[in-house]
């Protein structure tokens, strides 16, 4: 008897497309074990972050406007020597002035053990209202969530190896995810949540069903994540669209050379131009220059400035001498608006409250996957004691 050639073609790629899907399992329930722990504190620890600056001003609400706008403002060597004589331990590092004349200047300031603070301050009359720790708290999230705190570099490295396994796994899941045949059992399987199944089947459409709404938007987060994170994807984000890799410390090497027969420029004609360009600006951040030798100092004027993200902004280099901009090279701004965008879109300061109120849901999604996924595993291999999915 004659074998049919026919049936033996599709038998074979039944058995490689078992194969693969065997592979695919795999791979998704083992690095997600190995992983899962990471991921879980990288993604909560990311979820605390996404309104950090609400959270901050929120809890310095009623020091955030003046009681009394007066006349004329204090000037901002005025401002960091009332800050100084009233916190001689602390050193300034960066300040914000906003357009509005009610609101208050916001300074960031450090110890030198590093306990960072922010501190609103009339600018009337350079009485600090109100200094808080919440910067400081925000500062230990981002590094726990970058891996560093407590484990420096090889932090670091394990949270992108996690990273990369959690890229992986979303396109395993997918996978999993993807119906053997579209019908109508199969999409209302693959679409809604059984809400009135025993735990092991919620728990089942818990990790499958808001994983799938929930994956491009995670991929989004993941990739942009990777880009910060590791220097060669970096690198080529950077060559496609046009910008120079690690602008800022690029930015940071321009200044004119030190002259100690020289005197500064006055710093309140400075931030008024910079308020002048476009009415859309609403803050202005510059630096502060912690030794004199420190000939040029940084500006960002935008819609909107947090710890990280940045609306609607652009970065400004200020000779400190003549009070002018300094010519920054097109490669290093298009680097500096690629980084910009690229930490926008990973804690969704991209859109304001909807913005972060969707990255919120996407993060809260991404710390369950690891949870639930694990529970999955622990069913199955308890399953006489528990029973069937139901």
């Amino acid at each position: 008897m004659t074998k049919n050639p026919q049936k033996t073609a599709v038998s074979k790629k039944a058995k490689q497309k078992n194969k693969w899907s065997k592979l695919n399992h795999w791979l998704h329930l083992w690095l997600g074990l190995s992983s899962g722990i990471i991921v879980f504190i990288v993604a909560f620890s990311g979820i605390l972050f996404i309104f950090c600056d609400d959270i901050i001003d929120g809890l310095a609400y009623n020091s955030l406007y003046v009681e009394e706008v007066k006349e004329k403002k204090l000037t901002p060597e005025e401002i960091l020597k009332s800050f100084k004589q009233q916190f001689p331990d602390r050193k300034a590092s960066y300040y914000i002035n906003y357009r509005d004349p009610e609101r208050t200047i916001k300074l960031a300031s450090s110890t030198k053990d590093r306990d960072l603070q922010f501190s609103w301050i009339d600018p009337y009359t350079g009485i600090v209202l109100y200094s808080g720790k919440a910067y400081d708290f925000f500062y230990i999230v981002a590094h726990v969530h970058s891996g560093e705190m407590p484990f420096g570099k090889t932090g670091n490295l394990i949270v992108e190896i996690s990273v990369w396994i959690f890229l992986i796994e979303l396109i395993t899941g997918l996978i999993l995810w993807w119906p053997k045949k579209w019908n109508s059992s199969t999409k209302k399987q693959s679409f809604t949540i059984k809400t009135s199944a025993s735990f092991k089947r919620l728990n089942y459409d818990l990790h499958n069903v808001p994983g799938f709404y929930n994956l491009l938007p995670a991929l989004l987060i993941t990739i942009t994540g990777l880009i910060i994170v590791n220097k060669p994807l970096g690198a080529a984000a950077h060559k496609i669209f046009g910008g120079a890799p690690k602008s800022y410390s690029k930015l940071r090497d321009m200044k004119p050379e030190y002259d100690n027969t020289k005197t500064y420029a006055p710093l309140s004609p400075i931030i008024e131009k910079l308020f002048a360009k476009d009415k859309t600006i609403e803050q202005v951040k510059l630096s502060v220059a912690s030794k004199d030798s420190i000939t040029a100092i940084f500006a960002v004027a935008a819609e909107d400035i947090g710890l990280k993200g940045v609306e609607n902004g652009k970065t400004f280099a200020i000779n400190r001498y003549t009070g002018q901009e300094m010519e920054i090279p097109v490669n290093v701004m298009n680097g500096l608006a690629i980084d910009d965008w690229t930490m926008n879109l990973h804690i969704g300061f991209w859109a304001g409250w909807i913005g972060k109120t969707l990255t919120l849901l996407v993060g809260l999604i991404c710390t369950a996957l690891p949870v639930t996924g694990f529970i999955i595993w622990y069913g199955r291999n308890n399953k006489k004691k528990n029973g069937p999915l139901t």
